[in-house]
């Protein structure tokens, strides 16, 4: 899977989370912190969908560092090599 593809298909997930997301608001190193609604729900969903969508699964340890697009993207990423 090429990198774009792969980098568009983890912006659909973040639009689809963050449903008041505009395209401006997103940034792949934008944190956690920055976002208005990432809790720990929205953590959750972010993992689930992405482990379904790529077919992986990710490690506690995994889950708990991604903080960001960048560090989900980095993540699958793993997984996919």
């Amino acid at each position: 899977m090429s990198n774009d593809k792969l980098k568009k298909m983890i912006k659909e997930i973040f639009f689809e989370i963050f449903p008041n997301l505009v395209e401006d608001d997103f940034a792949w190193g934008k944190k956690q912190n920055e976002y208005e609604n990432w809790d720990s729900f929205a953590q959750l969903n972010l993992i689930t969908f992405a482990e379904a969508k790529f077919n992986i699964t990710f490690s506690l340890d995994e889950s708990i560092e991604i903080k960001s697009a960048n560090d989900l993207l980095k993540s699958i990423q793993s997984h996919l090599t």
